[in-house]
């Protein structure tokens, strides 16, 4: 049973280390090659008439490598439910290339043709030739679908809900010459560059004046799958690592003592002939083979196994050409340190032994000298019980086997109670979203083209709260960020929050920043940040009057009054009001009720769940043979001593209770330092989770309660099973047995 352990911990630690890693490694390397393979443009700048002098001057900043003139509209569908299509009219697709699935790609000379989003002809059941027509500013435009497929600025395709809807929401690409207004006016254009961001804006900057500039990294669609990217690595990368050291120091303790309890053996072995090379080479093929075995195995299954778990779910929202499992050059170099420590240990504690004549190994090791401790020169001493005194001389005398038991316990508790935490953090983040922070029932999005008395008179309508919404740089110190603007007055439907969710209230004539921007810039309250919206080049210095906590929207808030105090206008995206509103309305592009954000917080972090689930599962199993494990090497440690204790005349009962007592209070013991360490773990995993989501992390008493009953109560069984052989105890071959 012993070397079913060690097997089955290799096993385990590679399956969910390689596993939850090939799930992030193949989306990083298979989104990183569709981006090359479609040479993803660097950088877009948006203007609203990028000429031939705009180019000429571009096209003279040296590091510029190629460019690309588009012009981009949002159009409505002439189908069911007016769908908004965003039409690209392109030069050459040379940058961000369209990637056909059917039909083919672009034909530059093709005036009638356009080229559809495959998954928003799929959701309306559209076919090649058929026939589409667009209106946009009273322009219809009427195409034949020559073709369906996939563009890498549409990995995440953001509509006007929280989750992408192929539904309502698509792209389509055209010949520059299928523009039916012969003067052509371009707002983008894409530029490739190897420069840094930062010092090619500068170097823009001289050259032309534009409405904005986005680079690769802030890309909505870039931006949104990297953020879902970098929360799986937190949460299938740092936990498994838990794993790997939980499972290694197990698995090196427990190497170490199954040979140190073959003394015997190696005695004979040596009393026989057996060289010393022999000997070790023996004791290492103990260690070499499970373990190799286990590796090998947890090599393969787990990259072929656990990510097509997550696929399903993640191709819902995104999409790739393809989505497989990745590999990295960590798995082997994980199971390579499993083996080589293994066999180290195994070598180190065999050449303990074998440098002992085989006369000296043959005799039963003297019995460790124990001192009297702290306690025992007390006055406590005197009252405590055998029990007690017979559990804290054995400790105090196998100090070593103790701590590692202890140790042991700790690194189950850790990894339980981190899943476990995880998995409240999750629950949190939605009760915190929708419940402590927000409390409307609709959120009203407008069109682009809605006017400033539209949203009077719809504000008066619903006695709704109008808020705005932008993507903003900031800067502190040489640490710059892309994030959000929210500015809206106070109101009850919105309510911030502390880190600690308790509500609390900004400043109405201030600057407030969220607890994760805070932290990602490194200020705090009373510090100066800067920041500006995309499209204006003037940063505007700005003192931080309070710092509160948001779960899913990271950045500043300002009331309306804030904002045109430091010059910009109030431009509100929508409103949000307690009243429930159904059916079209003029100048709303989509109404999203509470339900329907909820659902859709919760099928967006369905992948996420799915992979606490199997965290925790894998956290069970793998906690449940360690603990096997250490059940099976405490009994064979003391069983010479629990027969000793049988032939001076103790009972079955007494002795089980002894030996019950003992583990029972190192479990305990592991259990209270395991939960502080298994939250700073957890907290240290929260804060590498990107820079969208802030996690709170507030045990609950059901987690505790569930982790204390998993991990003392399994320890408990365990040894309580093994308690049972006591009565079984051969007691003149276990005193023939060498005293570790």
């Amino acid at each position: 049973m012993q070397f079913l352990a060690i097997f089955l911990m290799s096993f385990l630690t590679l399956w969910i280390f390689t596993g939850v890693g090939s799930e992030v490694a193949g989306i990083q390397q298979t989104s990183s090659e569709y981006y090359k393979n479609t040479n993803m443009a660097d950088i877009w700048v948006y203007s609203e008439n990028i000429n031939n002098e705009t180019i000429n001057q571009i096209s003279q900043i040296t590091s510029t490598k190629n460019m690309e003139r588009q012009l981009v509209l949002r159009t409505t569908a002439d189908l069911k439910d007016d769908p908004t299509v965003t039409i690209h009219f392109v030069e050459n697709n040379t940058l961000s290339k369209y990637y056909p699935i059917e039909g083919g790609s672009i034909d530059l000379n093709d005036e009638n043709g356009i080229w559809l989003d495959k998954r928003f002809a799929d959701a309306k059941n559209l076919k090649i030739g058929d026939k589409i027509k667009l209106e946009f500013d009273g322009i219809t435009i009427e195409k034949t679908i020559r073709g369906l497929g996939y563009s890498p600025e549409y990995v995440y395709a953001q509509g006007d809900s929280l989750i992408p809807d192929f539904n309502m929401n698509g792209f389509g690409y055209l010949s520059y010459k299928a523009f039916d207004i012969k003067d052509i006016q371009y707002n983008v254009v894409l530029i490739d560059t190897e420069e840094n961001s930062d010092t090619y804006q500068e170097k823009l900057d001289e050259k032309i004046n534009y409405d904005s500039y986005v680079p690769f990294k802030d890309h909505v669609s870039v931006s949104q799958f990297q953020a879902e990217i970098d929360q799986h690595a937190m949460m299938g990368s740092m936990f498994p690592i838990v794993f790997v050291i939980v499972a290694l120091l197990t698995l090196l303790t427990t190497m170490t003592r199954i040979v140190n309890h073959q003394r015997t053996q190696i005695g004979t072995l040596k009393a026989l002939g057996f060289t010393d090379k022999k000997i070790t080479l023996h004791y290492i093929s103990y260690g070499f083979y499970l373990t190799l075995f286990g590796c090998v195995l947890g090599l393969i299954i787990g990259p072929s196994t656990m990510p097509y778990l997550f696929f399903p779910s993640m191709s819902a929202f995104y999409t790739l050409p393809e989505w497989k499992a990745g590999w990295d050059i960590s798995f082997f170099i994980v199971a390579i340190v499993l083996l080589m420590l293994s066999v180290l240990f195994t070598f180190l504690a065999t050449k303990n032994i074998s440098k002992e004549s085989p006369s000296q190994i043959l005799l039963p090791k003297a019995p460790k000298i124990s001192r009297r401790g702290l306690i025992e020169k007390t006055m406590i001493w005197n009252k405590i019980g055998f029990n007690g005194r017979w559990n804290y001389r054995d400790i105090q005398r196998n100090k070593i086997r103790s701590l590692v038991t202890v140790i042991s316990i700790i690194g189950c508790t850790l990894l339980l109670i981190s899943a476990f935490g995880m998995n409240d953090g999750m629950n949190d983040l939605k009760t915190w979203q929708y419940g402590g922070i927000n409390h409307y029932e609709s959120q009203l999005v407008f069109e682009d083209n809605i006017t400033q008395e539209q949203i009077d008179n719809l504000t008066k309508i619903y006695d709704g709260t109008q808020v705005m919404n932008q993507k903003i740089e900031i800067r502190a110190e040489n640490i710059k960020k892309t994030t959000n603007l929210m500015v809206y007055n106070e109101t009850g439907l919105i309510t911030p929050t502390d880190k600690n969710m308790h509500e609390i209230k900004l400043p109405k004539d201030g600057v407030s920043l969220t607890e994760k921007s805070a932290e990602l810039l490194g200020v705090k309250k009373g510090d100066v940040i800067e920041w500006h919206l995309y499209g204006e080049d003037e940063w505007i210095k700005s003192t931080i009057d309070e710092v509160y906590a948001d779960p899913a929207t990271q950045g500043i808030t300002l009331s309306q009054e804030k904002l045109e105090q430091v010059g910009y206008n109030f431009t509100p995206n929508y409103i949000v009001t307690k009243e429930s509103v159904n059916g079209p309305v003029e100048g709303i592009s989509s109404i999203n009720s509470f339900t329907d954000l909820q659902s859709s917080w919760d099928e967006l972090m369905e992948s996420a769940n799915l992979l606490i689930g199997i965290l925790l599962i894998f956290a069970f199993a793998l906690s449940l043979v360690m603990l096997y494990s250490l059940g099976i090497l405490a009994f064979t440690e003391v069983e010479r001593d629990l027969a000793t204790l049988k032939i001076i005349g103790f009972k079955t009962k007494s002795i089980r209770r002894l030996f019950l007592v003992q583990n029972l209070i190192l479990s305990i013991v592991g259990f209270v330092f395991g939960v502080p360490i298994g939250y700073y773990v957890l907290r240290v995993m929260m804060d590498s989770s990107g820079d969208t989501f802030y996690y709170p992390i507030n045990y609950s008493f059901e987690t505790i309660l569930v982790t204390f009953l998993i991990v003392v109560g399994l320890s408990v069984v365990v040894n309580v099973l093994f308690s049972r052989k006591i009565r079984d105890i051969d007691m003149v071959e276990s005193l023939k047995k060498a005293r570790d």
